[in-house]
């Protein structure tokens, strides 16, 4: 081969070295993804297996370590957490779960906000309590196995974040707030009853309501209290006193930072049921989780011809 061509050819593996060198360099410094719970959830396989960081609300509680966004609600679920550092023995592969070979391809970085975030985690599961936290957290994505549905939409009911490190943790613990959609449909009814929705105050009247209950000098303390404010929205409706409709107000259900209960008036003819909650988007106005109030989230009243058999 001439001198000439054996240079060239010299240079052209060199050059294929430090390519290939400067790719497996990128590949070891992977930067993440800014990316919300919400757009995760929304869009998970855009995301699939790769690294992004996080910011939200984690809830973490007995069987809960979830992470949702800032400011949308949890209408394509709540996303898994769970840690990475969990490396696995290659000859296991065909032993293990998908799941567990996935989480043992992430490494996690143990410091100072790692430490901090571990610690708030002990208190919130000593406490026996769901409790909330803010934190940015860096991770691989994803997003399971997906389902379809038989209106034809797909789902990701397993995704989830494996953590390689804790960017940012606030450092106390605080109240939860509501995530959960509003449902829409109204329940099945009796013969001869009919079912309303009755409306609830909007936004800017429970921000209002929120920024308010700040000032001792308005006697809104009956917002921290969620079965008094079910009862005055009954009572607005029935022309009732609070006290009153307080007596027969009876509770049927209740989730993170949300309770439902059921009145029926004297003569059995209506029926309210009401949910409050203590919503995610009142988060702005107040400076923690444990001063947002409690609000109407959503009230039907259910009329019958007849007595209620409820």
């Amino acid at each position: 081969m001439p001198h000439k061509s054996r240079a060239a050819a010299l240079g052209t593996l060199v050059l294929v070295a430090a390519i290939v060198t400067c790719a497996i360099n990128l590949a070891a410094q992977e930067r993440p993804w800014t990316v919300s719970p919400c757009e995760l959830l929304k869009k998970p396989g855009m995301y699939t297996e790769t690294m992004v960081s996080v910011p939200g609300l984690v809830f973490v509680g007995p069987q809960q370590f979830t992470s949702h966004g800032f400011d949308c609600d949890d209408e394509h679920g709540a996303l898994r957490l769970e840690f990475g550092g969990k490396p696995t023995d290659p000859k296991d592969r065909f032993r293990l779960s998908r799941a567990e070979l996935e989480a043992g391809v992430v490494p996690l970085r143990k410091d100072a906000d790692y430490d901090n975030f571990q610690r708030l985690m002990k208190a919130a599961n000593d406490s026996g309590q769901t409790k909330m936290i803010r934190a940015t957290l860096q991770g691989r994505f994803f997003p399971g196995a997906p389902f379809g549905t038989k209106s034809g939409e797909v789902k990701y009911p397993n995704a989830r974040l494996v953590i390689s490190e804790v960017e940012l943790v606030s450092e106390h613990l605080e109240q939860p707030v509501d995530l959960t959609p509003v449902v829409l449909t109204l329940p099945k009814t009796n013969k001869g009853c009919t079912t309303t929705e009755v409306p609830v105050p909007d936004r800017d009247v429970e921000d209002k309501l929120q920024r308010l209950s700040r000032e001792p000098s308005e006697n809104l303390g009956y917002l921290s209290e969620p079965k008094e404010v079910a009862s005055r929205a009954i009572a607005e409706q029935e022309k009732l006193t609070p006290a009153e409709v307080s007596l027969k107000l009876r509770p049927t259900g209740e989730a993170v930072a949300l309770k439902q209960y059921t009145w029926t008036s004297a003569d059995g003819f209506r029926t309210y049921d009401v949910t409050v909650n203590r919503p995610y988007w009142l988060l702005p106005s107040s400076y923690s989780g444990d001063t947002i109030i409690w609000v109407p989230k959503r009230m039907v009243m259910t009329t019958c011809t007849g007595k209620s058999t409820h």
